[in-house]
């Protein structure tokens, strides 16, 4: 017989833990702390996931879910708890993360899912070695607050998976650094219990699985400038200064700024008069003219009737429709619509031409009342017509400050509003206040009445800018504007940054003390808005993970309309039947001088530049005629032609025209020697080509 003696409880242990089980994570966990300093609010989420293969039509599949975050949210990093070990997916491009998780599907026998829609952010593959596994996925994102209602919200999207679960939140704002005390806040619709005054605010509660909720704050806005709420974050990042020809280390910081403005302000009266100004050039099209027109003749319906308007169409030049100011009689308003015909364009936009032509009108209007002056146009704006000579042409009267509506309307299936454009207007606007919108072409009544309502709660905020950078062009009432910089300015712990706009009552600033967070918070976001897609891989030892960024969005419009270049058989057939005979007539009409000019014969190649049916530019590239009269009325004789429109089509279109120049008749036979030949080209040459002859006829000098 054989004894042992009983071993030390610490040497089964090793034995214990070896043959023990992980805990198995819950399935229904799903938790989401949130942490909101300032406009930024970053979020982490854990949640279960279980990994197996299901069949998808003939073919067998891993688990996969897509993941929308917050617009504009951008993730930060990912982590796979399994097996008691946590496990941090690295961060790949899309290349290294596809490749990836083709290694683990081919393991598994497995093949890809139907690929996500368009719009899905991300899309989360987890493929199980062996079935069954389960593990907890951890990710964080930042996210800037957005503006409703005149509320700070962060808006979480609705779930895209097949059978989500209800989460467990928890929200801590955190106290600004202005000691601006909260004035209330919520969690998917139910208030919190604040006690005041409250500079922080912790929130629990349980948000529903599938359906879309949000997180709502407000802040006791101080008596100030600003009409709304600014709050501003920064983080220090490493900078270098050259200053004095060393470089040195400098503190640096990235700033994130919102603006979310109050929906409330003193009503402003309605004006005392308004004057249309309607772009009638060829670059507007038949249809965007009738589009402007009804959008301008719902603006003067909307108004009492006691409002008197003008109107001027221009394009090239500028066209008043009244001899006076009218009232908005019917009979009034049809002489508006029918002057506007759209078989009526004009070549060329000159802006500052309808504005100073404007400004004549409003000369002397000595009323006390406001003025509106509605431009309303679509926006294809000339590089010559800069907002300094637009703000120059409608230079304000003593005592008469105009405010300005810029309405930029484009019919159906057109490119947008360049942005630059957008952004030309608005510096104009902003020396006057007034409204800067790019309005859709349906619906001119609702629009009408909507530009109205704004123009009675104060008009936008024109040009909004936090330390420089442009938040917003235009900023509507009740509406915010956020944005992610990145500034080389010293920023210490007590420095304000300094917000400014332009509105109705003049020029509005204001000063916001930004929280420090974390540089991580706001790298997140500067990579999301330089357009860096993202994704991330990895393995455990019971499943591998990748997460690769949603079908890339491509900017083009989703009307279903096709576009692309303009049909070079349009544009020839054009320019022969209406340029042609004018560039024959300055050939024709030429100056004959000496012999060799009645048989003049060379080649002409003019470039035109031709924009949405204008004509920008036109150069004479090549000339073998040694004529400058001839090239210069063959240049000019260009701006006279009605020049096919691109449908949907902003880009320039570019025509090389090849013209070839030559008498009907063939060169005259070279003179014989003889003295009588001499005596009579002599006495023949040289001759004016003229229209009339009798002055040859009664020997006048020509041209008198």
């Amino acid at each position: 017989m054989i004894y042992t003696s009983p071993l030390p409880m610490s040497a089964w242990l090793p034995l214990v833990l070896l043959f023990a089980k992980p805990p198995i994570p819950d399935p229904a966990l799903h938790k989401i702390d949130v942490h909101i300093a300032g406009p930024l609010a970053m979020v982490e989420v854990w949640r279960a996931v279980e990994a197996n293969v299901r069949t998808a039509g003939a073919q067998q599949v891993g688990t996969f879910f897509d993941l929308n975050l917050p617009e504009g949210a951008s993730l930060l990093d990912w982590e796979v708890s399994d097996q008691g070990a946590a496990t941090r997916l690295a961060p790949l491009s899309e290349v290294e993360a596809n490749a990836g998780l083709a290694a683990a599907l081919k393991m598994r026998r497995l093949s890809l899912p139907t690929p996500a829609e368009e719009g899905t952010d991300f899309r989360v593959h987890v493929t199980p070695i062996a079935d069954g596994e389960r593990a907890i996925l951890h990710y964080r994102f930042s996210a800037l607050a957005g503006c409703k209602d005149g509320r700070l919200v962060l808006h979480m999207p609705d779930s895209q998976e097949e059978n989500p679960a209800a989460a467990e939140v928890t929200v801590i704002i955190e106290p600004l650094p202005d000691g601006v005390p909260l004035a209330e806040a919520s969690l998917a619709g139910k208030p919190a219990e604040l006690r005041a005054p409250a500079r922080k605010a912790v929130m629990r509660g349980t948000v529903p699985a599938r359906p879309a909720w949000e997180i709502g704050w407000s802040f006791v806005n101080p008596s100030g400038s600003l009409p709304g709420t600014a709050v501003a974050a920064a983080a220090r990042v490493p900078g270098v200064s050259a200053a004095g020809g060393r470089a040195r280390a400098v503190p640096q910081y990235a700033l994130a700024g919102l603006f979310c403005r109050a929906d409330r302000a003193a009503p402003q009266p309605p004006p005392g008069r308004v004057l249309l100004l309607v772009d009638r050039s060829r670059s507007v099209g038949q249809g965007g003219l009738s589009a402007e027109r009804a959008l301008a003749r719902e603006v003067i319906e909307a108004l009492p009737p006691s409002v008197a308007f003008d109107a001027i169409l221009f394009g090239g030049t500028a066209e008043p429709v009244f001899a006076l100011p009218r009232m908005p009689t019917r009979e009034a308003l049809d002489g508006f619509t029918n002057a506007a015909d759209p078989n009526r364009l004009e070549n060329g936009t000159d802006v500052a031409g309808a504005l100073a032509r404007a400004h004549v009108l409003l000369d002397g209007n000595s009323g006390t009342e406001p003025t509106w002056v509605v431009l309303v146009t679509d926006g294809a704006l000339p590089a010559s017509q800069t907002f300094e000579r637009m703000q120059t042409a409608l230079a304000s009267t003593p005592g008469q400050v105009p405010k300005v509506l810029v309405l930029l309307v484009r019919q159906h299936g057109d490119d947008e509003v360049p942005a630059s454009a957008v952004a030309e207007y608005t510096r104009f606007a902003r020396k006057f206040g007034g409204i800067v919108r790019v309005v859709a072409p349906a619906s001119p009544r609702e629009t009408a009445q909507g530009l109205l309502a704004a123009m009675a709660k104060g008009g936008d905020l024109l040009d909004l800018r936090l330390e420089g950078g442009k938040m917003s062009d235009a900023l509507p009432p009740g509406q915010g504007a956020t944005l992610a910089l990145t500034t080389r300015a010293r920023l210490p712990r007590e420095k304000r940054v300094r917000i400014s706009a332009r509105g109705l009552h003049g020029e509005v600033q204001g000063e916001v003390l930004p929280a420090l967070v974390k540089r991580e918070w706001i790298d997140a976001l500067l990579d999301s808005h330089a357009g860096r897609r993202r994704a991330w891989s990895g393995a455990t030892g019971g499943m591998a993970v990748a997460v690769l960024p949603g079908p890339a969005v491509a900017k083009k419009p989703s009307d279903g309309i096709v576009r692309g270049r303009m049909d070079p058989a349009v544009l020839r057939n054009a320019l022969a039947l209406a340029f042609m005979p004018r560039a024959r007539a300055c050939y024709v009409s030429r100056r004959v001088a000496k012999a060799g000019d009645a048989y003049l014969r060379g080649r002409l190649k003019l470039e035109l530049t031709i924009e949405r049916g204008e004509l920008q530019d036109a150069v004479v590239r090549q000339s073998t005629l040694d004529n400058p009269d001839i090239e210069n009325c063959v240049r000019n004789a260009a701006w006279a032609v009605e020049y096919p429109r691109p449908e949907h089509r902003d880009a320039p279109t570019i025509a090389n025209l090849n013209l070839v120049f030559q008498p009907r008749t063939g060169p005259e036979a070279r003179p014989d020697a003889a003295a009588s030949d001499r005596e009579i080209e002599l006495i023949l040459g040289p001759l004016t080509i003229t229209n009339d002859f009798t002055d040859l006829l009664e020997n006048k000098p020509a041209g008198r």
